[in-house]
């Protein structure tokens, strides 16, 4: 049977819990080197760009393919994930937009788990847009943040972003700047579109844990090349697709700040390969750009609980 499952349906289905158990147990298979995930594909479009990238889960039994674009005229109507079981099977088409905010959170908490001081308290966000959201609320399951400092230049998105986590019972201030949200924080998050730095090397304490998530294309960058080089660890969630979309690591490789073999896989880390952090003043970074193997796992779950309520709209045999 094959399902579509548009955005109120995943809201419905898919929570913060699931999703980080999902990513978790993706990212440890990817450690392990049982799971493939293909960078992302950019093609050029009139007024915009194609985007499209795929995974293979094989531990859960599925695989899957996500088609969407960015143009004048965005829309998250176009954006659709395809998800098959592994013989074959159409499984499910899953409209993505919530889906991507909620996979990406997913992803800076698992790093944050496994790279974060155990007490890390304090956390600073830089941006209040959509993808905000959810990176605070994925921190806040994992940590026991009593604190979220926001910046944002928009008046809107700060209201917006604090009426959205009102849930989290957690006091969220409004800082003055950048520089102010993130001085003493454990941790930081970046989900900006910027093209400049937003957070510089100096402002950072020892022992804050970085999650840097806006910049995936190669004219964005969130952090200036001494943030990257203070970092102990650098982790990203693909090690093929950073080298051609993260400013924030090919800058400061370029710059001679750091090198290539410096930085690591996250699926390393969840897996036990590798240390997320040494010691208490370590200051740690992950650079997220976004990959498809998250989508194949929160698809997954979106899919088996629509199964289990009964809910999605069957669409017709497509065997012929």
């Amino acid at each position: 049977m094959t399902l579509f499952l548009d955005e109120k349906c995943v809201k419905s289905l898919v929570t913060m819990d699931d999703a980080l158990a999902a990513v978790e147990d993706a990212f440890a298979e990817v450690g392990r080197g049982t799971v493939v995930n293909v960078p992302r594909v950019r093609a050029p479009l009139k007024d915009g760009t194609l985007r499209i990238t795929a995974a293979v889960l094989n531990t859960r039994g599925y695989y899957g393919i996500k088609v969407s674009s960015t143009t004048i005229f965005e829309s998250s109507a176009g954006r659709v994930f395809s998800l098959y079981k592994a013989d074959g099977a159409l499984a499910a088409i899953v409209q993505v937009f919530a889906m991507g905010a909620l996979r990406t959170g997913a992803a800076s908490g698992i790093a944050t788990k496994y790279m974060a001081r155990p007490d890390a308290a304090i956390l600073a966000v830089i941006g209040t847009g959509r993808q905000a959201r959810t990176q605070a609320e994925a921190i806040c399951k994992v940590r026991p943040i009593t604190e979220i400092r926001s910046f944002s230049r928009s008046p809107d998105n700060r209201d917006a972003f604090r009426r959205a986590l009102a849930h989290l019972d957690i006091p969220i201030v409004g800082a003055a700047s950048a520089e102010a949200a993130v001085h003493d924080a454990d941790i930081v998050v970046t989900a900006t579109t910027s093209e400049k730095p937003v957070v510089l090397g100096d402002w950072l304490a020892p022992g804050t844990h970085v999650n840097a998530i806006g910049a995936n294309f190669e004219h964005r960058r969130e952090l200036d090349s001494a943030a990257v080089g203070r970092a102990a660890v650098i982790a990203t969630d693909d090690l093929e697709q950073v080298r051609y979309e993260a400013t924030d690591l090919v800058a400061p490789v370029g710059e001679g700040v750091i090198s290539w073999d410096r930085v690591c896989g996250l699926g390393e880390i969840v897996a036990g390969k590798r240390p997320g952090r040494t010691g208490a003043d370590d200051i740690t970074l992950f650079k997220s750009l976004g990959v498809a193997l998250e989508d194949v796992a929160l698809a997954a779950v979106a899919y088996e609980k629509a199964l289990e309520r009964g809910i999605g709209q069957k669409l017709p045999d497509l065997a012929g």
